[in-house]
């Protein structure tokens, strides 16, 4: 048996947490692609209606971007409690 908190899917990775921007542009773009496409599915703006289909591609784009943030983004790293430590 190996030494817990070493290994493992929270195993330490020695990288500092990520900005706090990088969680908050994350769910501002979520929101905003949330947004968007409720918009344009159920209100009757002309700037959204002269782009038509081009909507659901700037959407995608969106989600595209998020996704990507949510794989560059780090916490920190995962210290397990020990058995006497009172939580």
């Amino acid at each position: 048996m190996t030494a817990p908190g070493n290994q493992g899917p929270y195993a330490a990775t020695g990288r500092p947490p990520s900005a706090p921007w990088v969680g908050a542009l994350s769910t501002g773009l979520t929101f905003l692609g949330a947004a968007w496409i409720l918009a344009y599915t159920l209100l009757s703006v002309p700037a959204l209606e002269a782009l038509g289909a081009w909507n659901y591609i700037g959407v995608i784009g969106l989600v595209v971007v998020v996704t990507l943030l949510g794989k560059a983004w780090h916490g920190q790293d995962y210290e397990r409690p020990t058995r006497t430590s009172r939580v």
